[in-house]
């Protein structure tokens, strides 16, 4: 009886992963210990400052008793006039320690948070990232050329791994970056810029903690944009409110405010027999404010409510930009990004958000309930607040979208800077405009552990070249395509590859591998096939450069249409000069490479089967793959079938399929000879 093959829990190498437990790579480990050391250095501040901290507690504690005992005795002894001296020199002491501590805490904090940097760093070097929620899902659109079917978004992505942008902005521009094809002079401008940030290790992390504290991840800017774009409401020469000019309303709340105040104040200074009556005239300028402030409501309410709104991320950016300001650049990107902050002053943009900052500030009070209505009735706290807001947007409104352009593209920059930092074995690709290409040596998948990296070289040089890649379950073939779509994915967004060296063109890339059907919208497995294949098709016929990555082509079908209108859907793209790889278990399409005179090449992954285990190297390899392990499968899960029978049954259907395509190619090529 013959022995079984083995299935253990999992198979002796899981899918994608290397057939042993190598060593720690050196690179790895290099880039662990640069971080454990500045771990270290924090770590010891840390802990200084919290003993510094648990004094400042106990000093805060004895000079607040103190106050309070003296304090008592001057209000309510008889106690020498030196006592009530020393009761408020220890209350100014408590106060002072009050405010020295709570910078304390602040640094702390911040050293916490540059702490938390390092250690997702570490946990990212080790392929641990999975559970960071800044997955990106929101930038995930379902019809995206390859997003979907490359996990650049979602978790375990590859926005997931390289984000470390801490506002919305930085998010958003960084998924642009991966989900946008550049052309080759903007990749060439990338990479100059990322290969300088990577060596910028403090400014990295300055921009990452400053960036924290402004509390804007996830919120994109937008809101800020379009209220500083707004046309003025207040100031605009033909603005009304009410039916009046809010020029005369403006002017009338100017002499109300101070009259109002002054009357209400004259009681205070002038003995109220003398005043009479005289003594309630506030009430008739306070009546007439309160009429201005009804009618400059509509106007006042829109500006003032967003620049204090909780939610918009007003007023936060000012730390970030002045960080940016300060760090001198040598890359041409980086210099004309930090050109659209500086202005003709060297700090525009931080200057004027400091002004934004302490306009914000005042707006803030209408969140103080009955102080804020109280200011509003006899100030008229909201229009001056707003009147001030207006005169900045009219002064600064106009830059502020440049100014979160260049903060996105700073951080999505940084992002990108912080990958290759952490992957100092990573290449910088050749981007050259020219014939399609894309040609890579030892090409990996950057979102597997290094330890269970395999690498191969892919070679898709010229116009129609492409690879037919077939192979057993699990042997590797989708990993391949994903590896090249997610590294020129990141080649074209300016990033070094997982590569020993890549070349390519700006291409685009298309691809129909996670197909999913929809019980919603009655569309089929198959159905949802096609309509993936048509955009790849349709990019080709549209004179797009594409890069088409297929897997298991048209096997929502049976074997003989799938073999037709696979090798149809490939010629097509090949003739149209598209280039790329497709995978199959369907051996009858290796005949592709006779039909395309050899632009077509057949490529392999195998399994091995070792001491009645199976195993796979994961090394692609010339010509078509020799065996399947589909039953060896079956067999070992426990499917009681008659192995030896079905194998002989399977290679005669492969060969009499094989035949048959040979034959149905032959004449096809006679008819239309």
């Amino acid at each position: 009886m013959r022995t079984p093959l083995r299935l253990d829990a999992r198979p002796a190498v899981a899918y994608g992963e290397g057939p042993v437990e190598p060593p720690p790579n050196a690179v790895a480990q290099r880039v662990l210990s640069a971080y454990d050391d500045r771990l270290s250095v924090l770590r010891a501040e840390a802990g200084a400052l919290d003993r510094r901290s648990k004094t400042f507690s106990l000093l805060r504690g004895v000079s607040f008793l103190a106050a309070a005992v003296a304090g008592g005795y001057a209000l309510f002894g008889d106690v020498p006039r030196w006592v009530t001296y020393a009761a408020g020199a220890v209350t100014a002491v408590f106060l002072g320690l009050l405010v020295a501590h709570a910078r304390l805490v602040t640094r702390m904090t911040e050293l916490e948070q540059r702490i938390g940097l390092y250690v997702r760093g570490k946990r990212r070097v080790a392929g641990d990232f999975a559970d960071f929620p800044e997955r990106g899902d929101r930038f995930a659109a379902p019809d995206h050329d390859y997003a979907g079917d490359l996990d650049v978004f979602g978790q375990a992505s590859l926005f997931q791994l390289l984000n470390v942008a801490q506002t919305g902005e930085g998010e958003a521009t960084l998924a642009a970056f991966l989900a946008e094809p550049a052309p080759a002079t903007a990749v060439a401008a990338r990479q100059e810029a990322v290969r300088e940030l990577a060596g910028l290790g403090a400014f990295r992390e300055d921009l990452a903690v400053v960036g924290m504290q402004a509390g804007a991840r996830g919120r994109e800017a937008g809101p800020l944009i379009a209220w500083a774009e707004a046309p003025p409401a207040l100031l605009g020469p033909e603005a009304r409110a009410g039916g009046l000019p809010v020029s005369a309303l403006l002017t009338a709340a100017k002499v109300l405010v101070p009259l109002t105040l002054a009357l209400l104040a004259a009681p205070r200074f002038i003995p109220a027999e003398q005043l009479g009556l005289l003594r309630h005239a506030y009430l008739l300028p306070l009546a007439a404010q309160i009429l201005v402030l009804v009618l400059l409501r509509p106007a006042v309410e829109p500006i003032v409510a967003a620049a204090s709104s909780r939610e918009a991320p007003f007023a936060r950016y000012r730390p970030i930009l002045a960080r940016v300001e300060e760090q001198a650049f040598s890359s041409a990107l980086l210099r004309e990004l930090k050109a659209e902050l500086a202005g003709p002053s060297g700090a525009l943009a931080s200057r004027e958000m400091t002004a934004l900052e302490s306009r914000v500030g005042y707006s803030d009070l209408r969140h103080s309930g009955l102080v804020h209505i109280v200011a509003n009735l006899f100030l008229l706290w909201d229009v001056w607040c707003a009147l001030a807001l207006e005169r900045w947007k009219l002064r600064a409104g106009r830059h502020v979208k440049a100014w979160m352009r260049t903060l996105g593209h700073m951080e999505a920059l940084a992002s990108l800077a912080t990958f290759a930092h952490e992957n100092p074995d990573y290449a910088y690709p050749d981007v050259k405009d020219g014939e399609p290409r894309f040609t890579a040596a030892g090409l990996g998948h950057p979102l597997l552990p290094r330890d269970r990296r395999v690498t191969n070289d892919v070679s898709l040089e010229g116009a129609g070249a492409a690879l037919l890649v077939t192979g057993s379950n699990m042997s590797g073939k989708s990993t391949l395509l994903r590896a090249v779509g997610v590294n020129a994915a990141l080649a074209l967004a300016g990033a070094p590859v997982c590569a020993s060296s890549l070349s390519l063109s700006p291409v685009r890339v298309r691809t129909s591998m996670r197909i999913k059907d929809s019980l919603e919208h009655g569309v089929s497995h198959f159905y949802a096939e096609l309509t993936r294949l048509k955009r790849v098709v349709d990019g080709a016929n549209g004179g797009e450069r594409v890069l088409f990555l297929l897997d298991e082509i048209l096997h929502g079908t049976n074997a003989r249409e799938r073999q037709i209108g696979a090798r149809a859907v490939v010629r097509h793209l090949v003739a149209r000069g598209a280039i790329g790889a497709v995978s199959s278990h369907d051996m009858g399409l290796s005949v592709l490479e006779q039909e395309t005179a050899g632009r077509v090449r057949n490529m392999h992954f195998e399994e091995l089967v070792v001491e009645d285990r199976m195993t796979f190297d994961y090394k692609l390899k010339p010509g078509v793959v020799t065996s399947a392990n589909a039953l060896r499968l079956m067999k070992i899960v426990g499917i009681d079938v008659d192995f030896a029978e079905g194998e002989r049954t399977a290679t005669a259907a492969t060969a009499a399929a094989m035949a048959e395509t040979t034959a149905t190619s032959r004449g096809a090529s006679t008819s239309s000879g």
